[in-house]
């Protein structure tokens, strides 16, 4: 009987554990000059309203992880002259 409970409250345990654990996303995709087509390096994308953020590579690749699910903007910034 003992053994039972026990396995019962993990169960529970972990069941309540999945139901809150938090689900994140990632955001990834590539950065590219509009009239060239060619990609933009060390260019920093941020979403707006966090602090959440990612620069790009020599590719113009980017990637932001632990996304939170909602509706999100990003927004690009170049600082390089």
């Amino acid at each position: 009987m003992l053994k039972k409970a026990i396995l019962s409250l993990i169960s529970l345990t972990f069941g309540f554990s999945l139901l809150f654990s938090g689900t994140t996303g990632k955001i990834a995709g590539k950065v590219i000059n509009a009239s060239t087509g060619e990609p933009l390096f060390a260019v920093n994308v941020i979403v707006e309203g966090t602090t959440l953020g990612a620069a790009t590579d020599m590719q113009g690749n980017y990637v932001i992880l632990n996304v939170p699910p909602r509706g999100l903007h990003c927004k690009g910034k170049c600082c390089w002259i």
